[in-house]
């Protein structure tokens, strides 16, 4: 059976329209891999030098123990970004004598071949056996090695159900907001510490190699919770309904209606976020980037000795939707924009529509992160200054560069890892949009007045939102000129 799946795929992979520009993606992509496992068996085998030599810590052990498992939780992230889920296109199959179970078994022995999952070990290893194995024993090496691996592919098939079930909805980003939070309070307020939970616990693999059950159960678990997961859905009407889920029955909001034919547009648009995945993770991941201060607040090196550097963040925390909906704000309707030409609409409003909607967003945005006040007045004054240069400048340099060569995308493909749509204007957009301000502010911040700068980048934003009609106008005359050439372009994706 395994045979026939692997000829399957690869005979879909070979015979596809679309050969060469996926096995030239594979080489990359193998390539990057085989780096990657490089650079850690390289890592491996300094690992020691740099904790005995670099960091002066004689009891290397004791110390990689005790950040053992935030590398567990870096792991995660790192798989988060990097683990695609196992795919194989399994309707075709239901009406054939096969076993579902089989099916499911090669989906889930077939992932188990990522370069993270071999990563770890390779990582590992050299330390394993140049310090444990010299210092306890072989087996005491083995015990710990393996422990370690095997609490990796755990790690494996817990991101797969994190994904399956949490990764596309409000949920998964509140307990992954949760999560992390409440390890960076315990560490911040002296709760408790991570490091004084894992050094224990691995120590122990290597003083009790029978310890080594406990990761190979929790892996064992973990695969039979996979296994029952897929195994539940493999079924015609399953799957058809997968396709139909919740977003895709989005009512609309009524109170848009008050707002005549723009907000009628405004409507479809929040629809075409709510039911499509790429989309929805964006606004998922906005929510998540409002976080993004405490990185900086927190430290008085950026609070105190670089207060130019707050600008940037208020731009990005302000602005975050807007920077990553807007850049693709034409190539949302690449799949129907042609439908969009024939109709008659009025592209004023189709374009006023996406600026009231970024400006709604940013509006929200601004609001959410008032609570950073606890660090400083002046946060909450770079945070306006910041949204209102956001409302009256940014917006139409996005509105604008957006319709410069916009690409069609699949909206149900995640974002994470998907550079589809991406082109030359996604690059440069973020020059004006992030030094924008830095041109009103720096020269009064050379001046030494600095709270005068972001004064006058709050005032040049306000009278691009005194002018906004104008400029709307001038947008809208854009558009007209490019509408043409922009829905031929999608046409040849």
């Amino acid at each position: 059976m395994v045979s026939l799946f692997l000829s399957h795929t690869w005979k879909k992979f070979s015979r596809s329209v679309s050969f060469g520009k996926e096995m030239a993606t594979s080489l990359f992509l193998a390539f990057l891999g085989l780096m990657m496992v490089s650079y850690s068996v390289a890592l491996g085998f300094v690992l020691n030098s740099i904790i005995t030599k670099t960091l002066k810590i004689e009891d290397s052990t004791t110390f990689l123990n005790g950040i053992l498992l935030y590398y567990f939780g870096f792991e995660f992230m790192m798989r988060y970004f990097l683990q695609n889920l196992p795919v194989l296109d399994i309707q075709p199959y239901l009406h054939l004598p096969i076993k579902k179970s089989g099916i499911v078994h090669y989906l889930l022995g077939k992932s188990l071949l990522h370069v993270m999952n071999f990563i770890v070990f390779f990582l590992f290893a050299p330390f394993a056996f140049q310090v444990i194995a010299t210092n306890e024993n072989t087996a005491a090496a083995w015990s710990w090695l393996l422990s370690i691996w095997l609490l990796s592919l755990t790690m494996h098939y817990i991101v797969i159900l994190f994904k399956k079930q949490l990764d596309d909805s409000i949920w998964g980003l509140i307990a992954l907001i949760s999560v992390i939070s409440l390890f960076g309070a315990a560490d911040y307020f002296g709760w408790f510490r991570l490091s004084d939970v894992s050094a224990p616990v691995f120590t122990a693999f290597i003083k009790q190699p029978l310890s080594l059950l406990i990761p190979a159960f929790l892996f064992v678990g973990l695969y039979i919770a996979n296994f029952r997961f897929f195994r539940q859905g493999m079924y015609i009407e399953d799957i058809a309904s997968q396709k139909n889920d919740s977003y895709g029955v989005t009512k609309d909001l009524a109170f848009l209606s008050g707002f005549g034919t723009t907000g009628e547009w405004i409507n479809m648009e929040v629809k075409l976020i709510l039911r499509n995945k790429r989309p929805r993770n964006i606004l998922f991941l906005s929510a998540f980037f409002l976080l993004y201060g405490l990185i900086f607040y927190t430290n008085k090196k950026y609070t105190e000795e670089m207060p130019a550097f707050l600008l940037f963040v208020g731009i990005f925390i302000t602005g975050i939707f807007m920077i990553n909906y807007g850049q693709f704000l034409f190539s949302w309707q690449g799949g129907h924009l042609d439908f969009t030409l024939t109709q008659p609409v009025s592209m004023h409003e189709f374009v006023k529509s996406k600026y009231w909607l970024l400006s709604a967003v940013t509006i929200v945005c601004f609001l959410l992160s008032i609570p950073y006040v606890y660090f400083g007045w002046k946060i909450l004054l770079v945070h306006l200054a910041a949204a209102l240069f956001n409302l009256g400048v940014n917006i139409f340099i996005i509105l604008n560069m957006s319709m410069w060569e916009p690409k069609k995308m699949d909206l149900k493909k995640g974002a994470t890892f998907n550079y589809q749509g991406i082109g030359a204007a996604q690059w440069l957009m973020g020059i004006p949009i992030l030094l924008g301000p830095y041109a009103v502010y720096v020269p009064f911040s050379l001046m030494g007045n600095g709270n005068t700068g972001l004064v006058a980048v709050g005032t040049a934003g306000l009278i691009g939102i005194a002018f906004h009609k104008q400029l709307l106008n001038i947008t809208t005359r854009r558009l007209m000129e490019k509408k043409y050439s922009m829905a031929a372009s999608f046409r040849k994706e």
